[in-house]
């Protein structure tokens, strides 16, 4: 999967999940309030399914995931080198 799939599943899976019209790649859900503790849990869910990915908990530092952007860094670092998901 490719950078753009991968941030158009995300910002898809985060507006309807958030309930928001737009949500540009370097908005942080974080500061706008839009997310609390469970939605995290569903986040990590959402991410490791989609993306056939487990994450480590090093993975799960706020830094990693607080804009989309920060979550395609992410998933694009634990998809294997010139494999398709």
């Amino acid at each position: 999967m490719n950078h753009e799939e991968i941030k158009a599943q995300v910002t898809t899976f985060l507006t309807r999940s958030l309930r928001t019209k737009e949500l540009k790649e370097d908005d942080n859900i974080l500061e706008l309030g839009l997310v609390h503790s469970l939605f995290m849990i569903q986040l990590i869910m959402f991410i490791e399914k989609t993306f056939h990915l487990e994450l480590e908990e090093e993975d799960l530092d706020m830094d990693n995931i607080k804009t989309v952007r920060d979550l395609v860094v992410l998933i694009e670092r634990h998809q294997p080198t010139g494999a398709e998901v």
